[in-house]
């Protein structure tokens, strides 16, 4: 808050002066404007000459920075240095008996209507929002200033410290002595603030009635209550809803896709593209003609009548006679649940088939009473029981035996665990981690299903714990913690029983299920996770449509999407059931495209969902460059060139994992943007197709170490018969080791 007075010299009569006054805020920078900076650098326009503080301004009020401007003539406005204005207006006389006005502080007094019918001025227009963070003083002819040389003195003054002084001048207008009296005796407490707080929240109505309905208009457009009628067509069908509730290889899935493929019209819904691929291929091959519908790729099948998509695709403006919708928990996902909620409230289906564990079965079981559907249960267990061997593998990779898996969670583990395996035994191992495209995944579990070849050992990341269908005998974890992106922590419980489910399968070579840990320590951790009944989940995610989001854009014209979404994220509204998806990536993209114009909302809003990694700098970069090229309205070029071979190290192998993933992001966009906008999808799909392949080629062969991420890693210890240990393996286990005797060789199984 800044306020200004203009001081007419003695020979002009008294009525020719006024007071004005200003609001300056500079909502992104939070800066003093150069005009109130402590050293008063300002750099005026021609006709400004500018001088430094005479006196205070006023001490009642905490004025500072008092700094008299010369206008040499009249001006409507004047203008600060760089792109900086002030914008300011009238609002009360200076005494007309005065003649001889000088800075004293009884000039400075301030009435209760000294804030009244304060308008914010931009280019001589009204607007009621954010003032620009420059300055521009408007005079009006009224004002009684003539063509000679008046002048400005300028303070600095708390808005805050004028709110309070109006709040109180409000509450002496509407209380009693009494309740004055009242208050005192109060003192200042929490009881006196809550005494005050319905005075106050009257104020406020009295006060900004505009304000208060913007405010208001915003919240609502933020609102995400009651998100079951958001769908009134699926409202209005009497649904069935099946619950398939069971631990992994207990034939859940089986039975809804059965159901599936005996529907005239169905779709499945799947959590990944390559478990989407696997249902396309198994439904085709049983004679059911289906058509394969994800965010890379469109496969259409003609006179198909069922669907196997990505879930993120599915259409819930088409009618189905049977929808099946795997891995529900993941409705509890903090990035991606929003998309099973949406299929959930939004299918329109007469039979809809739920697939997973039991963690979300009671809030499915409200969200059936919200919406109306009729709800069955199906409760499935095991084919055969999940057995924990108590006899790890003692620290020593040595110990694999063929048809084992053994899960870590990093790259840089993964590919140590793979060298150390097949330096020091005669195993050979395929590998799986989230980087890799869903082909090459494919292509190394079904080496490793295989049992006419030498690659009889699987070393994965979590990402094995579902979409793919392995001949595991026995599922060794190499750790129980991994990095959360901030801090290392205890793998949660779900996820590893996910992840040991994955051992034995029903009609395979190893229909008996078999788990263990590296490490003895990490062995009970592991039995109690498999002990323990799922958690149950008591919230699912949301995330607001492109349309919510428009119409909240519209409350606040002025911000960048990144803003905006911040904005929503903070404003926005729940039930108690549900919880805004995490978006950190989103905002990510969000902020790196604001320098690409051109774009519109739902342009920026389909960019920001390209499945690109924000650690990758060059796959950042790349969906700059199409961004870019799309708001220039001309075709967007791969400008990629295809590599001559496989990997011969590891620099060379992320950099086909980067590739692959380009490549990938510009067939996602080709089936959000039009066609003609990215020209380029064949050429995209083939070589995405060959450097699969490749990727293939070079896990087969790969016997170099990961480059290192961090500098300064300590390096590895080496165990006393001669082989390097990967680094993780140094635990406390190597000192218990020493003191105590070795573990009798016989191997109990503690059933789980």
């Amino acid at each position: 808050m800044s306020l200004f007075r203009i001081c007419k010299p003695k020979k002009y009569p008294s009525n020719s002066s006024s007071r004005v006054r200003v609001l300056l805020f500079n909502s992104f920078s939070g800066q003093y404007h150069p005009l109130l900076s402590h050293h008063y650098h300002f750099s005026p326009a021609a006709t400004f000459s500018l001088d430094v503080p005479n006196r205070q301004f006023s001490t009642a009020f905490n004025f500072i920075n008092l700094i008299p401007c010369k206008l040499s003539s009249q001006e409507l406005k004047f203008t600060g240095s760089g792109s900086h204005t002030l914008y300011a207006k009238t609002f009360s006389s200076v005494p007309k008996d005065d003649d001889n006005l000088t800075m004293v502080q009884s000039e400075c007094d301030f009435d209760g209507d000294c804030w009244e019918s304060m308008v914010e001025f931009e280019n001589g227009v009204n607007v009621e929002g954010i003032a620009d963070d420059s300055m521009v003083a408007e005079l009006k002819n009224d004002v009684g200033l003539e063509r000679c040389e008046n002048y400005f003195h300028v303070a600095s003054r708390d808005p805050v410290e004028l709110y309070l002084h109006k709040f109180r001048n409000f509450f002496f207008s509407k209380c009693s002595a009494d309740v004055f009296k009242y208050v005192v005796s109060l003192g200042p407490s929490d009881d006196a603030v809550k005494f005050l707080f319905s005075i106050f929240v009257e104020f406020c109505l009295e006060e900004f009635p505009d304000e208060i309905k913007r405010f208001r208009g915003m919240i609502e457009s933020a609102d995400l209550t009651k998100p079951h009628t958001w769908f009134p067509f699926a409202r209005a069908m009497k649904r069935k809803i099946i619950y398939h509730c069971g631990p992994t290889n207990s034939g859940k899935t089986y039975n809804a896709l059965q159901r599936f493929m005996e529907a005239k019209k169905g779709i499945y819904c799947s959590p990944l593209r390559l478990l989407a691929m696997e249902v396309f291929d198994k439904v085709n091959a049983n004679g059911v003609y289906c058509t394969l519908h994800t965010g890379q790729e469109k496969k259409y099948v003609p006179f198909s009548n069922h669907i196997a998509c990505t879930v993120e695709m599915v259409s819930t403006d088409d009618l189905y006679d049977v929808a099946v919708i795997d891995e529900i928990q993941m409705m509890a996902d903090p990035f991606r649940g929003f998309a099973w909620t949406r299929a959930l409230l939004g299918l329109k289906a007469d039979e809809i088939h739920l697939c997973g564990d039991p963690s979300v079965l009671s809030i499915v079981q409200k969200i059936c009473l919200e919406t109306g559907d009729e709800l069955h249960e199906n409760h499935y267990e095991r084919f055969k029981p999940l057995v924990v061997e108590a006899k790890t593998l003692l620290g020593d990779l040595k110990h694999i035996r063929s048809g084992d898996c053994v899960v870590a969670f990093s790259r840089r583990e993964i590919f140590e665990v793979k060298m150390a395996i097949e330096k020091h035994t005669n195993h050979r191992c395929c590998v799986i981690y989230g980087a890799l495209p869903p082909e090459t995944r494919r292509q190394q579990a079904n080496l490793f299903n295989d049992q006419d070849n030498e690659f009889d050992v699987l070393v994965a990341s979590d990402a094995v714990g579902m979409g793919l269908n392995l001949n595991i005998r026995r599922v060794v974890f190499y750790t129980l913690s991994k990095y959360n992106g901030d801090k290392i922590v205890p793998v949660p419980a779900s996820q590893v029983k996910q992840i040991a489910g994955r051992a034995g399968r029903r009609g395979s070579c190893y229909p008996d299920g078999l788990t263990t840990t590296l490490h003895l320590e990490d062995l009970d951790y592991l039995i109690e996770c498999l002990k323990q009944p799922f958690e149950e989940v008591k919230k699912v995610g949301l995330f607001p449509f492109f349309e919510q989001v428009e119409l909240f854009a519209g409350k606040l014209p002025n911000v960048t999407f990144c803003q905006l979404l911040e904005k929503f994220g903070e404003n926005c509204r729940l039930d108690g059931s549900y919880f805004l998806c995490r978006h950190d990536h989103i905002k990510k993209v969000a902020n790196m495209l604001e320098k690409v114009h051109g774009l519109s909302l739902e342009d920026r809003f389909n960019f920001c969902f390209a499945p690109v990694n924000i650690r990758d700098p060059k796959a950042m970069y790349h969906l700059l460059r199409f961004c870019s090229a799309y708001s220039q309205n001309v075709p967007v070029n791969i400008a990629m060139g295809m590599p001559k071979g496989s990997a011969r190290n590891d620099a060379e192998l992320l950099d086909l994992e980067t590739k692959h993933l380009v490549l990938s992001m510009y067939m996602w966009l080709s089936h959000h943007f039009k066609e003609e906008t990215f020209p380029y999808v064949k050429k995209a799909e083939a070589m995405a197709t060959d450097i699969a392949d490749l990727l293939g080629q070079s896990l087969t062969k790969a016997d170099w170490k990961p480059e290192s991420r961090q500098a300064g890693k300590p390096k590895p210890q080496q165990n006393e018969d001669g082989y390097d240990r990967p680094r993780s393996l140094i635990k406390l286990y190597e000192k218990k080791r020493i003191e105590k005797p070795s573990q009798q060789e016989r191997s109990e199984k503690v059933v789980a």
